[in-house]
């Protein structure tokens, strides 16, 4: 299988070709609980990041939430 790469909060990742969203953040031990993630600044609802096949050049960001004011 052929590999893509990708950027995760600008660091170059490569993964399978035919991953999805949901398995690079669990690839990358990225908690899934308290997160908003945006693929290509498109934020991309928690049901759908299992159906979200990713591309190659694809600019994956991870925010996570914060208590405080």
């Amino acid at each position: 299988m052929e590999s893509i790469k990708v950027l995760l909060n600008r660091q170059e990742i490569c993964v399978g070709g035919r991953a999805t969203l949901r398995e690079l953040l669990i690839s990358q031990s990225i908690p899934t609980e308290g997160i908003a993630v945006a693929v290509n600044n498109r934020i991309i609802k928690k049901e759908d990041w299992a159906e979200t096949f990713l591309a190659n050049n694809d600019k994956i960001t991870v925010v996570h939430a914060a208590c405080g004011g």
